[in-house]
């Protein structure tokens, strides 16, 4: 008899729950769609942006809800293992809720999740910074909240120290870039941040000309690129780097050495194929010939463009007809005098 009781009890206390998520989970819970309700689950959808998004199984197992209920999650645009992080997240709670009523108290907690973990969308971006990029030293702070990073790499002595940033519209929208600190050169710097911000614009911007045969173009997650970019190709590989003309190191061994005088020549000059180079050492190449067709990086044979050298070639060679001309004129003199 009381085992009849307690059944009956069960039964009427599952309908109870069931007529309240009908009635009200859609309103409690936002961005809350219900699919489907019976005896034995609920189906959910809950979106916060296209990309955070999920369909949500609630299974009631015999003997609820003096047990847990079972959650099951899927999306298309959540990684495996965060669904699998909700999935627990949601049964932890279900356990503290044995006895009473668990659908809404287990809905809530998936959106307050995909509330409050922006980088969600983009943790396989984010494992890949910390496992294929980041070398022992170097430092990663993340604000799940604020949906920002910081990242903090050394080489050598040399370091920058970069936020990254994304808001709900991540991927679509591109990473944020903000240098915080550095001994790098100022404008080398400041021209690694330029070129990180165009890497992340052609992560969502099609390019003006295609060629033929080239796939659609489509829009994909910029956070590895900017930082394969700003943590590989610079902060790693500029304090070793060597000047394309004289085959020394560009850089001094020690930070402190640095020149931030431009006229210097161990000023180390960037130019736009990525190579660098001492001021001396390019000024020098750069009103050397050959000119025709412009001056070419020794390195990769891309023309070289830099604010500091604009001459066109014609300029070029009939400064350096000058020259030699002149040349030989106190050449003449001299010979003269020792007559």
């Amino acid at each position: 008899s009381s085992g009849i009781n307690a059944e009956y009890g069960r039964v009427a206390m599952n309908a109870e729950e069931l007529a309240r998520v009908r009635r009200d989970l859609e309103n409690t819970v936002p961005g809350l769609e219900l699919i489907s309700t019976s005896s034995h689950s609920v189906q959910v959808k809950i979106r916060r942006t296209d990309h955070k998004q999920l369909r949500l199984l609630l299974m009631f197992p015999e003997g609820y809800p003096a047990k847990s209920i079972l959650v099951e999650v899927k999306s298309h645009t959540l990684p495996e293992r965060v669904m699998k992080l909700i999935e627990n997240i949601s049964e932890k709670e279900a356990k503290k809720l044995q006895g009473q009523h668990q659908v809404i108290a287990v809905c809530k907690v998936v959106r307050q999740f995909l509330d409050e973990n922006m980088f969600i969308v983009c943790a396989a971006e984010l494992d890949a910074v910390k496992n294929k990029l980041m070398e022992e030293g170097d430092d990663i702070k993340i604000r799940q909240k604020a949906g920002s990073f910081t990242v903090k790499a050394y080489k050598n002595g040399y370091f920058m120290a970069i936020r990254l940033s994304i808001d709900d519209d991540y991927p679509t929208v591109e990473v944020k870039i903000e240098m915080k600190e550095t001994n790098f050169p100022k404008d080398l710097a400041e021209m690694f941040v330029r070129q990180s911000v165009e890497h992340a614009r052609r992560c969502i911007v099609p390019p003006v000309m295609t060629k033929k045969g080239d796939p659609p173009f489509k829009v994909r997650p910029s956070i590895l690129p900017v930082a394969e970019y700003l943590i590989r190709d610079c902060i790693k590989y500029y304090p070793v780097a060597k000047c394309s003309i004289c085959e020394e190191q560009a850089f001094p061994e020690d930070p402190v050495n640095v020149t931030q005088n431009e006229k210097s020549p161990a000023y180390v000059e960037y130019v736009y194929c990525s190579h660098v180079f001492h001021h001396k050492c390019l000024d020098n190449y750069m009103k050397t010939p050959p000119f025709k067709g412009g001056k070419k990086c020794p390195i990769c044979g891309k023309r070289i463009f830099h604010e500091k050298w604009k001459a066109t070639p014609e300029l070029l060679e009939q400064r350096w007809a000058y020259k030699q001309a002149k040349d030989r004129e106190l050449a003449e003199v001299s010979d003269f005098m020792e007559i």
